[in-house]
């Protein structure tokens, strides 16, 4: 999964998806779900970093997700440990940095 996939743009905020952090930490989907539905932090915090989605399963279901924004993915995958697991934490502040970083950039005419 390149950096490009695991951050995007949703409206004006840069998320990942508990899909992505599911597949690149090698965790269940049910697993990612249920560590964000049992974070310690306030409501007022989860309801600004994690929204619910849904999604279209490979039956044709509708399945629950999270859009989780840079903060919410930090707090979550801080409990998440190992060397498979820091490489991945650093992955995603790459690419959380690399399309802020491309945002920003002030726009040319025609574009």
């Amino acid at each position: 999964m390149s950096t490009n996939q695991l951050v995007q743009l949703s409206g004006e905020r840069l998320i990942t998806t508990s899909l992505a952090v599911s597949n690149s930490f090698g965790k269940k989907h049910k697993d990612v779900l249920r560590a964000i539905e049992n974070l310690e932090c306030s409501k007022e915090f989860n309801e600004r970093n994690f929204t619910l989605i849904s999604y279209t399963d490979s039956m044709n279901r509708p399945k629950p997700a999270y859009e989780i924004t840079r903060d919410g993915f930090v707090f979550l995958c801080m409990g998440f440990t190992g060397s498979a697991a820091a490489q991945w934490k650093e992955k995603y502040i790459a690419a959380f940095n690399a399309m802020e970083a491309e945002l920003s950039k002030p726009k040319t005419a025609g574009t």
